[in-house]
């Protein structure tokens, strides 16, 4: 099996045709997409099968926000 999806695979994925749409798609989903060099779309096939069989995956630590609360006090 292909290590990335088809185009197809991510068309029937996601519902959309469009790559900008499919993007969104996928960051609701959360799945993680790259474009490659020559415009594709590209998805990992093991990435979409932890994140829809609801296994961890190695995603970055939440981005530390400042408390803008603190400043009112």
């Amino acid at each position: 099996m292909a290590l990335l999806l088809t185009p197809e695979e991510l068309e029937a994925l996601t519902g959309r045709k469009r790559c900008k749409e499919q993007c969104a798609a996928l960051d609701a989903m959360g799945v993680r997409w790259k474009v490659n060099a020559s415009g594709a779309l590209i998805v990992g096939r093991r990435h979409v099968e932890q994140v829809l069989c609801g296994e961890a995956t190695n995603q970055a630590p939440e981005t530390k926000r400042p408390k803008f609360e603190a400043l009112q006090a």
